[in-house]
């Protein structure tokens, strides 16, 4: 199993912990409640998504950590869902532990 596969695997466990939202209106009402520890972008997000989230982080207080990670496809089958832009993690464990995966899988990709 890849560090790409491991990562999604532990996305699936935080889904299945409730530790998870994920969806433009979702995500947005999670950052507006303070509840987001971490988020992660598709990195095939849509220009539109894309710019609604952008004016959507200056006008709110985003969490210090946010990725670009997957394909909204692989995403939402980690998930058990349809395609997904984004997505909002809201507990800080699972929150710290994929930060710490996101980080190692980034830095073999530069190598590469």
């Amino acid at each position: 199993m890849d560090d790409k596969e491991k990562i999604l695997r532990f996305l699936g466990l935080a889904v299945r912990a409730g530790s998870v939202e994920s969806g433009f209106d979702a995500v947005a009402g999670c950052i507006a409640k303070g509840n987001a520890k971490m988020l992660i972008i598709a990195r095939d997000i849509s220009r539109n998504t894309l710019n609604k989230f952008l004016d959507l982080s200056s006008k709110a207080d985003m969490p210090e950590r946010a990725y670009s990670f997957g394909t909204m496809e692989e995403l939402g089958e980690a998930m058990g869902k349809n395609s997904r832009a984004l997505i909002a993690i809201t507990d800080k464990g699972f929150a710290d532990k994929l930060s710490s995966m996101l980080e190692v899988f980034e830095y073999k990709e530069e190598d590469n």
